[in-house]
């Protein structure tokens, strides 16, 4: 195990298939808070090896794997494959719309359709998260699995 710069290097195995199919990879949880599991995550901009909510719509790196992990701790971030992502409240997922990061930080939203012809608009392109691969009714704090991928 080391750090540079306060960040973590990891203990191995840094990086691992989950058995949903993700490929998922260590980093700091710096979201200011135990870790919630399907949370959108981006790196973080104060500590090196870090991830912390996203907050922009457009810099989503992965979703959070485990949940209850302290903030300051190594935690599995999926960042590419099948991962369960944490939808915006009050929101459905419908298997095959785009997974896009929502306006709530670290929150997913999965109401768009995908397009049956060229490409979505400019913004929701680059907010992209991935695509949904479950549908679920809409409530609070609700997982929904998805094939992640970002643009």
């Amino acid at each position: 195990m080391g750090f540079i710069d306060g960040g973590y290097l990891g203990t191995p195995p840094a990086v691992v298939t989950t058995p949903e199919g993700g490929i998922a990879v260590r980093y700091i949880n710096k979201t200011g808070a135990a870790s919630i599991k399907g949370t959108l995550v981006a790196v973080s901009t104060a500590v090196s090896m870090a991830v912390a909510n996203q907050s922009s719509e457009f810099d989503t790196i992965g979703a959070i794997y485990e949940n209850g992990i302290a903030d300051g701790s190594p935690v599995l971030v999926v960042v590419s494959g099948i991962a369960q992502v944490l939808l915006k409240d009050a929101t459905a997922s419908t298997m095959g719309n785009l997974l896009i990061a929502a306006d709530t930080d670290g929150r997913a939203n999965a109401t768009t359709a995908a397009p049956s012809s060229g490409l979505p608009s400019v913004d929701t392109h680059f907010k992209e998260c991935g695509h949904m691969m479950q549908t679920v009714v809409g409530g609070t704090n609700v997982l929904a699995y998805a094939s992640i991928h970002f643009n």
